[in-house]
């Protein structure tokens, strides 16, 4: 299965997961994490790209804040949901791992774990290029990150769900280490009339990469001032969280 075909299944029901759960979960990580890496280093009403902006929550609090905002991503379900959270951001269906855009960002940012959905190194590589030719000299670029170790030890086998009134879900990952592939299955359920309710199975993979191959691949790009923060152990927040964020900077 190619990546793209993959990633469509964001679109329902994924896409509404994400905006009622998900999105404002990862938030809870991510915005307290931009204002410690991110927010003090760039200039008031900055321009900063939101890569795999998701259903916008990320990107409204960004432009209440005052900076302008440009969001990516490739589901077009998650992007009409972005378009209601953040109705004044510029929003852009495109591939992070194919965006051209000129060096118009003071900052580049990607949280909610989007990185881990590019299937290998050679394509991450690609998008740090692509965020590379995006960002003014100078420019920050932040974003998180599972490393393998958290899909084989903490989150291989774990399950999450929650129900209300019309609609229901579960999501388990299968961690399979050879290939560094989590497999996510999940299944909803969906009330269309009194009693009637509508299954749906689909399933998507995440990958796990090093902090070796991550930085080596930013520092191929052209990165440098790298650093890698466990959000747990470094940053205090939220204990289960299992994730890094990555600091760099586009060289002046």
């Amino acid at each position: 299965m190619s990546s793209a075909t993959s990633y469509n299944k964001f679109d329902e029901p994924f896409a509404r997961i994400y905006n009622e759960n998900l999105g404002p979960s990862y938030n809870k990580i991510a915005l307290p994490t931009l204002e410690k890496l991110l927010l003090p280093y760039i200039p008031e009403k900055a321009n900063i790209l939101d890569l795999c902006c998701g259903t916008g929550q990320l990107s409204q609090w960004l432009l209440n804040k005052g900076y302008e905002v440009t969001g990516i991503d490739r589901s077009q379900r998650m992007l009409q949901y972005a378009r209601e959270n953040a109705p004044n951001c510029k929003l852009i269906l495109g591939d992070v791992r194919f965006f051209e855009l000129p060096p118009t960002f003071h900052a580049v940012s990607s949280m909610g774990l989007g990185f881990n959905h590019i299937q290998n190194l050679e394509e991450l590589t690609n998008t740090f290029h692509n965020v590379y030719d995006a960002l003014h000299p100078n420019g920050i670029f932040v974003f998180d990150l599972r490393l393998e170790d958290a899909y084989s030890y903490t989150l291989n086998g774990r399950l999450l769900g929650d129900v209300k009134d019309d609609y229901a879900w579960a999501m388990k990952n299968i961690y399979h280490p050879e290939s560094k592939e989590c497999r996510v299955f999940v299944t909803t359920f969906q009330l269309r009339e009194r009693d009637c309710w509508k299954r749906l199975d689909t399933s998507f993979s995440v990958f796990g990469y090093s902090k070796t191959e991550v930085l080596l691949s930013l520092e191929k790009v052209g990165f440098t001032e790298m650093s890698v923060s466990d959000v747990k152990l470094d940053l205090g927040l939220i204990p289960e969280a299992d994730m890094v964020c990555v600091f760099c900077r586009k060289p002046s």
